[in-house]
């Protein structure tokens, strides 16, 4: 009989590709540089999450030059409640900001679709 534990089922938040873990003090340096800087909403728990951080790793890995933009991970159980999070309007987990010189540049909310996590990548290129 071969059975699963529950934990097993549950994503982790492990970074699957080159990311920053969210912290004030992060922030603050990187709204210091010129960096396109991506910031993504994620929860450990959240299985969309989890497939949108696949996406990015996948995109990352058949496109270079995606290694140019800076990749934040925002804690939503920790940061959710956030004042940064409320001054940008993040309203849900599951959302990628990107953000240049601290404008927002664009943003992806609940899409976990490979052409769509590409398309922000690509804008996030063009900033």
């Amino acid at each position: 009989m071969f059975l699963l534990s529950s934990a097993a089922l549950i994503p982790t938040m492990a970074l699957s590709y080159p990311a920053e873990v969210f912290s004030p003090a992060v922030w603050d340096a990187l709204k210091q540089t010129d960096q396109t800087v991506i910031l993504n909403y994620r929860a450990s728990w959240s299985l969309t999450c989890q497939i949108k951080a696949e996406l990015i790793e996948e995109a990352l890995a058949e496109n270079p030059a995606y290694g140019q933009l800076t990749f934040v991970d925002v804690d939503w159980d920790t940061f959710g409640q956030s004042q940064m999070t409320q001054r940008l309007r993040v309203e849900r987990r599951s959302t990628l900001v990107v953000m240049k010189n601290g404008t927002e540049v664009a943003r992806l909310v609940n899409e976990p679709y490979a052409r769509r996590v590409r398309a922000l990548l690509d804008t996030a290129l063009a900033a």
